[in-house]
């Protein structure tokens, strides 16, 4: 068993190793005590609930271990298995940790952001209470960091910009449902190897709890919850957590990355004042809105993410050295207050500003209006830009009206051609035939000739007399 101490407070003066003390006389000695070297490891391969295969150890904490293992109730997909170890021999406190720990898990189960790992189920095995949550594969800022200082860099300004500007929606999102963090820092940050998103993990649940599982004969301070130098002094000293306290870490996360320096190196407590400025060159708006997140007194900080906000709002509209793609983060940091839903880019790839046209809007098919000169313009009172009317709807507006309306064009003037075509050509051919005279041969039938014998010819003693046939042809 590993116990750790720390001492706060001796006549008036600090002597904290970390933070200052306010109170006088007063010497309180808080006992830390690591559960888990208690209670060996879970083996690799173990499975859990007939359902969670352990794969491996992420991390290892005062209180219990964090397991990465699949799921094989959803496909072997990866989860995360966060472990609390309660206090041994003590029935009240085994009871007390298993009813915060449900309270605790209901509450963070209603957590709803793309930024903040997904809480999926609570159970509990062998004495050992876990709480299964989505897996975040990536690399935490305190890796990145590293990685930074072993080639002689650390985080430019532009770059913890871009980071405060992704975090405070989240920060928003959970004060929002009255649950602080209690823990930012570095370790607990990841960027998110999908999207380049930081997601922020960890939170202070576990802590929470041992804080306020204690046997009813203990008389003992409570456990503090946060990092020792990320975490404000009426956090550590006495438990107590605002919003504000999580913007005091994220100020003091900022640094580090900035600086390269731990904040035992940054923090003088003589002068109760943050001394990073030798490490790190900011500008003066920037550096002004750090120094009051890390005001010692509570009540001197900013009171809630929307203050920072609009504070860096203004800042980013001074700086005009700092890269454009951070003024468009800030907007969809702010626009993702109300929504609790923020869309960022990514802090590996900052979006570059879009390129955006600044020509005036026209009419298509107007003609411009004519240039006037600038005395004109100066004795006509300036209007507001009129809007485009929007025009009556047209048949023209229709593509199937115009195509039934050449369709029909193109039929009508084929069947025009085709007539006068047909004309020219009967005529070519009636210039061309003779003249004939008109008979009626065709169409009047013509008399038979008998022959002479048929013919019935009168006796002659039937004639009429002779001057009577002459008179006959006379007439």
């Amino acid at each position: 068993m590993r116990i750790s101490f720390k001492i706060t407070g001796a006549s008036c003066s600090s002597v904290s190793l970390v933070e200052p003390v306010v109170s006088c006389n007063v010497i309180s000695v808080i006992e830390r005590v690591d559960y888990s070297a208690m209670q060996p490891s879970i083996p690799l391969g173990t499975i859990l609930q007939n359902r969670y295969r352990v794969l491996s150890v992420l991390g290892q904490g005062g209180f219990g271990r964090t397991y990465l293992a699949e799921d094989q109730g959803r496909f072997n997909e990866g989860c995360a298995l966060k472990e609390f170890i309660p206090p041994q021999g003590s029935a009240y406190a085994l009871t007390k940790a298993k009813e915060l720990f449900q309270r605790e898990a209901a509450i963070l189960y209603q957590i709803q952001h793309p930024q903040i790992p997904q809480f999926r189920a609570t159970f509990e095995e062998n004495q050992r209470l876990f709480l299964v949550q989505d897996y975040v594969e990536g690399k935490t800022f305190r890796s990145l960091l590293n990685d930074r200082k072993a080639k002689g860099m650390t985080f430019s300004e532009a770059e913890a910009l871009q980071l405060i500007q992704q975090i405070l929606p989240v920060l928003h999102h959970i004060h929002s449902k009255g649950i602080i963090h209690r823990d930012i820092a570095p370790d607990n940050v990841i960027l998110r190897q999908q999207d380049g998103l930081p997601v922020l993990i960890d939170f202070g649940v576990v802590k929470e709890i041992a804080t306020r599982v204690q046997s009813p004969e203990t008389a003992a301070e409570p456990t503090t919850v946060g990092k020792f130098g990320y975490a404000p002094s009426e956090q550590m000293q006495t438990g107590r957590a605002y919003p504000s306290s999580d913007l005091y870490a994220l100020a003091v996360t900022i640094l580090v990355l900035l600086t390269g320096q731990e904040p035992q190196e940054l923090y003088d407590d003589r002068t109760l004042t943050w001394n990073w400025q030798r490490w790190a060159k900011l500008s003066p708006g920037f550096s002004e809105m750090l120094n009051r997140m890390l005001s010692y007194r509570p009540s001197d900080r900013y009171s809630s993410v929307s203050e920072v906000v609009q504070v860096l709002q203004s800042v980013m509209g001074t700086n005009a050295g700092l890269p454009s793609a951070t003024a468009g983060v800030m907007g969809t940091a702010a626009g993702s207050l109300a929504k609790s839903s923020p869309v960022t880019p990514p802090l590996s790839a900052p979006v570059p500003a879009p390129d955006v046209s600044h020509m005036q809007t026209m009419a298509v098919g107007r003609p411009a209006p004519p240039a006037t000169s600038a005395a004109a313009r100066g004795s006509v009172p300036r209007r507001a830009s009129p809007a485009i009317s929007t025009r009556s709807a047209s048949a023209w507006d229709n593509p199937l009206a115009i195509i039934l309306t050449a369709v029909g064009v193109a039929i009508v003037a084929g069947i025009a051609s085709w007539a006068i075509v047909s004309a020219l050509r009967n005529s070519n051919q009636f210039a061309a035939s003779p003249h004939r005279p008109l008979t009626l041969s065709a169409s009047l039938p013509q008399p038979q000739a008998q022959p002479l014998h048929h013919r019935h010819l009168p006796h002659p003693r039937h004639l009429p007399p002779l001057h009577s046939r002459q008179n006959i042809a006379s007439v």
